[in-house]
């Protein structure tokens, strides 16, 4: 199966080739103690948690559409239809509300809505957007880096404040604390210029994580104390302390194998989860709680997996 990313500047940040794996730590420091696929009828790709609730959201291979399948019947329920819904959606709090894009082939320009998630209903809050890559959810905000400035749209419910996330522009890492835009780019150098993708904030607001070639790295909001996690795509965050990503390789053209991994933020830890086969498992998710990592095969089933730390 060849990959299949939307053809939108924000997907396309993360088309990069993958790496050999890298050898397993000594230390289990994880058990997992259940793996269930989740059983759908249709193949559904990108699964997301949905806070507060025993569901997850999913998309199409190419982040088309956007559904939510309950875990506890397995029924699944189309959100929306449309180019780039599944692509990195923001979910409130309480988990009601889900905030997605969706992508106008012939303009090319961006539509932003708010879903309820329960009832289907959906409302569109900005129309003919400029490319953005990340939403973030802040107050009764959504907000976005547009053309090199913060956008906020009137989105959702009020909920928590959280005035400081990282996108990127150019593909370059961008940081927007209480509008303010800070361009981070701890890796490149006079001689050679380095793109980022994959990037996120952790939970308590004080790292960066993000992949650069076919590594991922933690670094402080600005940049400073560096850590190369080795290579790992898609990762994102449990808790404040741990990255779970996929290590995956190809042959140039298809995806050839790829298994699921949890790492320290120092590094350290650094664990299979996993179990070794021929099933080629991509993109994880992770729940509110960390006690559960989400992801999908290239064939399009999705699979929960129960972890606990030892």
């Amino acid at each position: 199966m060849k990959h299949s990313f939307p053809i939108t500047k924000a997907i396309a940040l993360c088309a990069l080739c993958a790496a050999m794996l890298t050898p397993m730590a000594r230390a289990q420091k994880f058990e997992v103690t259940q793996v269930k696929q989740v059983a759908v009828a249709s193949k559904v790709y990108h699964p997301l948690f949905v806070p507060g609730s025993h569901q997850i959201l999913v998309s199409g291979e190419d982040y088309t559409g956007l559904g939510v399948i309950n875990l506890a019947d397995n029924s699944y329920k189309s959100l929306i239809d449309g180019r780039a819904a599944g692509y990195r959606p923001a979910i409130t709090d309480d988990g009601e509300t889900v905030v997605c894009r969706t992508l106008n082939d012939a303009t090319m320009e961006l539509s932003l809505h708010a879903i309820n998630i329960q009832s289907g209903e959906v409302s569109t809050i900005a129309e003919r957007l400029e490319h953005f890559n990340h939403i973030n959810l802040s107050d009764d905000q959504a907000q976005m880096g547009v053309e090199g400035e913060q956008v906020s749209r009137r989105a959702v419910k009020r909920q928590k404040a959280n005035n400081i996330f990282v996108t990127e522009e150019d593909l370059k890492l961008v940081v927007y604390n209480n509008g303010v835009r800070t361009v981070v780019d701890p890796l490149s150098t006079p001689e050679r210029d380095v793109n980022y993708c994959w990037s996120s904030i952790s939970p308590d607001n004080t790292h960066l994580l993000f992949v650069a070639g076919n590594d991922a790295y933690v670094s402080n909001l600005d940049g400073s104390g560096l850590v190369n996690l080795g290579a790992l795509h898609a990762p994102v965050w449990r808790g404040n302390d741990y990255i779970v990503a996929m290590e995956d390789h190809d042959d140039g053209t298809v995806y050839t194998a790829s298994e699921i991994v949890i790492v320290g933020i120092d590094g350290s830890n650094r664990q299979q989860l996993s179990t070794t086969s021929s099933e080629i498992k991509m993109f994880p998710a992770v729940s509110a709680d960390g006690t559960q990592v989400a992801y999908h095969s290239t064939e399009g089933k999705i699979y929960v997996m129960t972890i606990q730390e030892k």
